[in-house]
């Protein structure tokens, strides 16, 4: 079930016994939309792009969160993923024969990097979390909101705790975001599906 602004705008009224519109309440939606987005990966996207025979960078997705869950040509295994300086060895004396198609890639500097440079139009899927934007696809996004049904508490105490800020009411503001950090965001964190993560042991 789509969570939609009018619910929000509903419960907050309630909750707080206010007359907030729908034009007054868009700025705290949207904050409160943005800082979960940023809180943990609630969010994830997928989305391609195609390379240009010889150009060896390509920008990053502007919701981009700064971390890639993988990039692949077509149907193929991912590309692996080298550091800059590996790259920058890799390329020092590449000439147009060596062109192919890519099995890695670097990040520098809100740029991705594709290795071997390709030497076709290759359609490049990209897998990862993202934040939201004010504006997505020409919708702005408190009027289409990404988040489903099970971040609806999320949403409703977060943008109450933002209103309470604006009108000064602190010790409101302290109980709706306390609800958050204790109650709900550890309950949606449990959810994520996350790759475990596997430590050396030294020990001798």
């Amino acid at each position: 079930m789509a969570i939609t602004k009018t619910e929000v705008l509903n419960h907050v009224n309630t909750e707080l016994d206010r007359s907030e519109t729908a034009d007054t309440l868009k700025e705290h939606l949207l904050a409160s939309l943005k800082w979960l987005s940023l809180k943990d990966d609630f969010l994830f996207v997928e989305t391609t792009v195609p390379t240009i025979i010889g150009r060896t960078y390509y920008s990053l997705p502007l919701d981009y969160k700064g971390k890639l869950i993988s990039i692949k040509v077509a149907d193929n295994d991912p590309l692996y993923k080298i550091t800059f300086d590996e790259y920058q060895t890799a390329i020092r004396d590449e000439t147009t024969d060596d062109r192919n198609e890519p099995y890695c890639y670097a990040l520098h500097g809100g740029f991705w990097y594709a290795y071997p440079t390709p030497d076709a139009v290759y359609t490049i899927t990209l897998f990862y979390p993202r934040f939201i934007l004010e504006t997505e696809g020409g919708t702005e996004v408190v009027d289409d909101i990404p988040f489903g049904d099970i971040y609806r508490d999320a949403i409703y105490a977060k943008t109450k705790a933002i209103v309470c800020r604006s009108y000064g009411l602190t010790d409101d503001q302290i109980k709706y975001e306390k609800e958050l950090e204790l109650l709900l965001l550890p309950s949606l964190s449990k959810m994520i599906e996350r790759e475990p993560k596997f430590v050396k042991n030294n020990d001798l």
